[in-house]
């Protein structure tokens, strides 16, 4: 065992690529426990199945305050230092599930956090319930105000 520095590429999530409707038709895994499953949402439209040719990445569990963070590049995840982590140091990341469904306390309950973490929101649902799509185009519009002023202070220089 030895000390992960604060962005160091920790495992990639690995298992069978399938799409989103594929993850549908397969849920659950376990009828008994029907909200764990070895999922990883890639995109709109990818999953990870980590039940399916997945390593030990599928194991890291939740946590509010994560020591790690997943990245998707380029159709992989990689879960990532997010800070200097001892030898030893249980590794976490936050599962942040967005579920379309408004959020209620029995969809919270359904999928309940156990962190311990002073900061523990209860549940391991995202903090807010936008959508991918919603966030994309959040960024979008962010980006297009920020091309904008640009072209504003272009033209303020004379270019």
């Amino acid at each position: 065992m030895h000390d992960i520095p604060k962005g160091e590429t920790i495992i990639e999530y690995v298992g069978e690529i399938i799409s989103a409707q594929e993850a549908e038709d397969r849920h659950p895994h376990d009828p008994k426990d029907p909200n764990h499953t070895f999922y990883f949402q890639i995109d709109d439209d990818r999953v990870i199945d980590a039940l399916h040719g997945g390593n030990s990445a599928r194991w890291i569990n939740h946590c509010c305050t994560p020591n790690c963070k997943p990245e998707v590049d380029e159709g992989r995840v990689f879960i990532k230092a997010k800070k200097n982590i001892l030898a030893g140091e249980e590794l976490h990341y936050d599962y942040g599930l967005i579920i379309d469904e408004p959020i209620t306390k029995k969809l919270i309950a359904q999928y309940p956090c156990w962190c311990g973490s002073p900061k523990c929101r209860k549940t391991l649902l995202a903090k807010n319930s936008k959508s991918r799509k919603e966030k994309d185009k959040a960024k979008v519009a962010e980006i297009k105000k920020t091309i904008k002023k640009l072209k504003a202070q272009l033209k303020s220089l004379g270019h």
